[in-house]
């Protein structure tokens, strides 16, 4: 059943569905009358044009119908762009109400581009991926947004960051009229350009172009096209004057075939940003707009402020890179060595606004990612808001389910990290719950580090720096085993433990599974130790009863858990509950059995 604030974001997405279907049918009826009357005009300005021609005269009236038809024509544009963006609303809510009811919960958008080699916790905690926090996430507007969505959940911070993040979070989620206005800037419904095209652009050479190149053909071009116009209007002798405008032309030709590699390159890399600048003005002006309380979001506005100019003066260049190729404008171009222009002015533009570029793109990918959090927060009212405290680390959950999986059909458990038990010895049988676990309490803090609300019925944590063993895998490519893999993990989890000292929370599924039951104690205790040691928190399962004594040390803080069937003689009727003390049930063979492989208990060898 929907809560009183799911049932009020339904009726508002409905409401603005409905409303924008009613403007697309309204918009689509115009347009439609409008083409008519444009054929119709055609027809008109046709005969009154041949009627013109074979009368000597009235060529005025071919004039009137001429101007009255180009107005129709732009005036039909006009209402087709409201009907692009009529439907665009009515997708946006319905693509909102299918979240609500669970019947899509997925963006399709995966941010696998934004990876990071060696992160610590990306890759276990499914943070990228397909049905990953961020496909859950993501209803950024741009490839910014994304960039933006994936540094909030894989970069560390500290409390106050969170809880700025927190507070502008808060106050986007009661935003809607916003959200909608920076979902509809542009004129499509998404422009799909490489991840990393922005750093491409920006990382591209600078200077490339002497100081002097630019005025010299400026001069040529300036100087070949008043030649021109004085071999048409002077009377003087036009082959001399002739000969010079084709000296000028080879000149300015000289020149962009000089500059031809450098040229080439530059206007690549900007090919990329075309159509992505012109949203991305928008987006930053409905930012600049809008008036906020929260600190976060007001500090995004000063980063940003003075921009519109420089960014109206690069959405011209791409223009000239988007059109310049076009046939209709292919001839004027290279007369004009446009190409060769465009490219210089955005290496000098790059000169100038580099690093004020970078810091508006960063205010709009943290933006668009805030914003992304405030729908996931609007759209679950059952969540909470994490309190974000100072000090030692701490884990506290209640009634906390993981947040990729659909919340009527998810088990809550209740998590204790901190202070008397720094870490939980998770026990239990084949398919209990325990890896789910896990990536629950990491994918929580995860989300709550990001500033974002949390599927728990409460959650107390300290500003974390997670590291998690719970997806290692063997390398044919690398040459390394799994039993290797998790060794460098746990060395990397050490580290960042010994690093962040009181700050770091641990996740390690079946601890040195790929080793005998006697290296296996030995050596987790050491890795406990080491971790413990730096004030670290945590929780890791095993399948192995032995490792249990770990947390029957005194010292080490510990406390043995686990997850199994309730009922012994239903060894898979699991109800994925946490229970306090070590599992004593098996599991193995009714597994086997379930796979009809028959009782092998009384197979001979």
């Amino acid at each position: 059943m929907l809560g009183n604030m799911a049932e009020a974001m339904v009726a508002a997405y409905e409401e603005r569905k409905a409303a924008a279907n009613g403007a697309y049918a309204k918009a689509k009826s115009s347009q439609d009358g409008y083409r008519l009357a444009v054929l119709g005009l055609v027809g008109v300005a046709v005969r009154t044009l041949w009627v013109a021609i074979t009368r000597g005269h009235g060529y005025w009236t071919v004039a009137v119908v001429i101007v009255i038809l180009a107005g129709m024509v732009v005036w039909m544009l006009r209402i087709g762009r409201q009907v692009t963006r009529a439907w665009r609303l009515a997708a946006l809510y319905e693509k909102g109400l299918k979240r609500l009811s669970g019947e899509v919960r997925w963006s399709g958008l995966t941010g696998e581009a934004f990876a990071v080699e060696g992160h610590l916790y990306e890759r276990d905690l499914d943070v990228l991926g397909t049905h990953s926090l961020f496909d859950l996430l993501a209803t950024t507007r741009t490839v910014v947004g994304q960039s933006g969505l994936a540094r909030v959940l894989l970069e560390p911070t500290n409390a106050a960051t969170v809880r700025e993040r927190q507070a502008a979070v808060k106050e986007l989620a009661g935003m809607l009229d916003l959200r909608e206005r920076v979902a509809m800037v542009g004129r499509s419904r998404f422009e799909d350009v490489p991840v990393e095209s922005f750093e491409l652009w920006l990382e591209g050479e600078r200077g490339a172009f002497p100081g002097w190149v630019r005025w010299a053909l400026g001069l040529a071009t300036v100087a070949w096209i008043a030649v021109g116009v004085a071999a048409w209007r002077v009377p003087v002798d036009r082959a001399w004057l002739l000969r010079l405008m084709e000296s000028l032309l080879l000149a300015q030709g000289m020149i962009c075939a000089w500059l031809m590699p450098k040229v080439k390159a530059e206007l690549e890399a900007a090919q990329l940003l075309i159509g992505q600048m012109s949203i991305l003005r928008e987006g930053l002006g409905v930012m600049c707009a809008s008036e906020f309380a929260s600190e976060r979001l007001r500090a995004l506005q000063r980063a940003v402020a003075g921009e519109d100019r420089a960014v109206r003066q690069l959405e011209r260049s791409l223009m000239v890179v988007e059109h310049r190729s076009k046939e209709w404008m292919y001839p004027v171009s290279v007369t004009l060595a446009m190409g060769t222009q465009v490219a210089i002015s955005l290496d000098a533009w790059k000169q100038r606004f580099e690093e004020p570029m970078r810091q508006w793109l960063d205010a709009w990918g943290e933006f668009e990612a805030l914003l992304a959090l405030a729908t996931y927060a609007a759209e679950h009212e059952e969540n909470v808001w994490p309190e974000i405290v100072d000090g030692a680390a701490l884990f506290a959950a209640k009634g906390m389910v993981h947040p990729l999986l659909w919340r009527k059909d998810a088990v809550a458990n209740d998590v204790a990290l901190g202070g008397e038990v720094q870490f939980l010895l998770i026990s239990g049988s084949n398919m209990a719950g325990k890896s789910t676990l896990l990536r629950a309490i990491g994918a929580n803090a995860v989300l709550a580090l990001a500033g974002a609300s949390v599927p728990a019925r409460g959650l107390r944590m300290s500003a974390l720096q997670i590291g998690a063993s719970l997806a290692i895998n063997d390398s044919l490519a690398e040459g390394k085993s799994k039993f290797l893999a998790e060794v460098e993990r746990l060395r990397d989890l050490l580290a960042l433990a010994r690093d962040k000292p009181g700050e770091s929370l641990f996740l390690i599924d079946e601890v040195f599974s790929g080793t005998n039951s006697l290296d296996r104690r030995v050596a987790a205790e050491a890795v406990l130790r080491g971790l413990l040691a730096a004030g670290a928190i945590g929780a890791l399962s095993t399948h192995d009863l032995a490792l249990a004594e770990l947390a029957e040390i005194a010292a080490l803080g510990g406390r043995n858990v686990h997850m199994a069937s309730p009922d012994e003689s239903d060894p898979l009727g699991f109800d994925y509950l946490l229970k306090a003390g070590v599992n004593r049930t098996m599991n193995g063979l009714a597994i086997v059995r379930l796979l009809g492989m028959g009782d092998l208990s009384k197979a001979k060898g």
